[in-house]
């Protein structure tokens, strides 16, 4: 199964298109990134400006289109505190909706660090140590305890880099003063925090986000900084250096996005601020987070779902499956008698010249007729049709799905008849389709009578007059047969044949005596 996550931040948009190996491994195919800048004047005034409002749409039109190629069976979204905070978020929503077909979640600040840490914790060697994770975003910043197996603690602040490079503007470059005016209100803000932190205990700090790998990428474009960690005297070092640039300067920095000029001096401060709190000397930089986070939730909440895509990978069918399984129907049968509709229909094919396409019709209005039972088995072929209609048959066309719907319906009870009921919305060949998908469905499903699949295979020969059934059956098939002769009428009436059954080689007589045909067993209750 693939699934795309799409993580709609106040600085960056980040796309991951990953696949769900069997087992439940998760394996990144794709990454993609639009640095949108949706906080900028949003954080502050608290609306999305029109410009900044169609340059994040234009963004998700175009990572839709980056989903779209994976062909991935779920697109999850959420946005943050951006989009959280804004008057118009609920339009951006809408609009992200109804203009690129992407529902997005708009989560608050626990319900993200949860995220950060389902992702973080993919890719952290933790064992049984404790660690402080810090994720910092355009707008907050999240603060995490946690090890593999517990999430002990979470916080957000109001301390992304957008946030503060808006409320703390700086001279180009800052002042000495202004510095100091930037550092101590993010001291003043992480210090209780990070101090209930340190009073639950943790082994390592570990940073992530796009900030801290561009400043981790500074680093060792200066020759300093692991591979993966961010000492506290080089970033220190960093900082000071970032804060004497101007913004041009920046920009001339080897490998610095252009579009993070601005605010990758106020991520420097946030980052040793909480280094230099938790008495730590250095960072491990985690590459995964919030949509490697959603991922790993979609997975652990979907498992059921995965599974059948993997059981399923045909789109039709798995719909068809989802639907069967969540009412509960009695696979064995409604398997059997798909199994025996099919046969009828490929060995009657010169009588009603439908396509192949109606065969995976019929083939799915079988597996599906019995699932009324879930509301009740009073008129359960009525409730069989409503749960078809109501359910998303993902891959199929409204007319299809009617198609289904009303050759379930009528598996058993009254015919169906053109300009009747729902039939009356169906065009003349639709209508005919149905009739004959019906009629084949009644006698598979009489064949099946006790759900004890005695009848094995049926072999139909055809001639001018007759249809002669012949019964391949493991026991004695008789309430089969009698059903079977009370439920063949539709297909009669359509094909101008009377039907003929045969088991064991012996002919059954023309038409059976009213008082020789078999009752069902008095106090036998069964499915039809």
């Amino acid at each position: 199964m693939r699934i795309a996550a799409l993580d709609v931040g106040s600085n960056s948009f980040h796309l991951i298109v990953a696949e769900v190996e069997t087992g439940g491994r998760i394996r990144v195919l794709d990454r993609a990134k639009e640095m949108v800048r949706l906080g900028d004047s949003t954080l502050h005034k608290g609306v999305i400006a029109p410009e900044v409002f169609r340059r994040g749409l234009d963004a998700l039109r175009a990572l839709r289109r980056i989903a779209d190629r994976h062909k991935v069976d779920a697109l999850v979204a959420v946005a943050t505190s951006a989009v959280r905070e804004a008057q118009n978020g609920g339009e951006f929503v809408r609009a992200a909706r109804d203009e690129a077909g992407i529902d997005i979640r708009v989560i608050r600040g626990d319900e993200e660090a949860r995220l950060i840490y389902l992702g973080a914790r993919g890719s952290l060697d933790l064992g049984k140590r404790r660690v402080a994770l810090f994720d910092l975003g355009g707008g907050s910043l999240e603060i995490v305890l946690a090890d593999a197996q517990e999430l002990y603690f979470t916080a957000s602040l109001k301390l992304g880099v957008i946030r503060l490079a808006e409320s703390c503007p700086c001279s180009d470059p800052p002042s000495p003063r202004e510095r100091a005016h930037l550092a101590e209100r993010v001291r003043t803000m992480l210090d209780p925090v990070i101090s209930r932190v340190r009073a639950m205990g943790f082994d390592d700090v570990a940073f992530t986000s796009g900030t801290a790998s561009a400043l981790a990428g500074l680093l060792r474009a200066d020759g300093g900084g692991g591979k993966s960690t961010i000492a506290l005297g080089d970033l220190s070092a960093l900082e000071q250096r970032l804060g004497t640039m101007t913004v041009a300067g920046r920009g001339r920095l080897p490998g610095l996005d252009a579009r993070r000029t601005d605010t990758i001096y106020a991520g420097a401060v946030v980052f040793r601020t909480a280094l230099e709190l938790c008495g730590a000397e250095e960072a491990t930089l985690c590459e995964t987070a919030l949509r490697e986070g959603i991922v790993a939730d979609y997975v652990a909440s979907n498992r059921p779902g995965i599974l059948l895509v993997e059981e399923f990978p045909d789109l039709r069918r798995r719909s068809v499956m989802e639907l069967a399984r969540r009412c509960q129907f009695r696979e064995d049968h409604g398997s059997h008698v798909a199994r025996l509709a099919l046969s009828i229909f490929s060995q009657t094919r010169r009588l009603h010249k439908l396509a192949e396409s109606d065969a995976e019709l019929l083939e799915y209005a079988a597996l599906l007729h019995d699932i009324g039972f879930y509301i009740s088995p009073h008129r359960h072929h009525r409730h069989s049709a409503y749960l078809i209609e109501s359910h998303a048959m993902t891959g199929f066309s409204r007319s299809e799905v009617e198609i289904i719907a009303l050759t379930a319906r009528h598996h058993r009870k009254a015919e169906p008849r053109r300009g009747r009921g729902v039939m009356k919305s169906l065009s003349k060949t639709d209508c005919h389709r149905v009739r004959v998908l019906a009629a084949v469905l009644r006698i598979a499903d009489a064949l099946d009578r006790t759900h004890a699949r005695l009848v094995r295979a049926v072999r139909c020969s055809v001639s001018s007059r007759t249809v002669e059934v012949r019964v391949d059956a493991d026991g004695d098939p008789e309430l089969e047969l009698w059903a079977a002769r009370r439920k063949g009428d539709l297909f009669e009436a359509l094909f101008r044949r009377k039907l003929r059954f045969a088991v064991d080689g012996i002919k059954e007589s023309e038409e059976p005596a009213a008082a020789e045909l078999p009752a069902p067993p008095p106090l036998r209750v069964v499915r039809s």
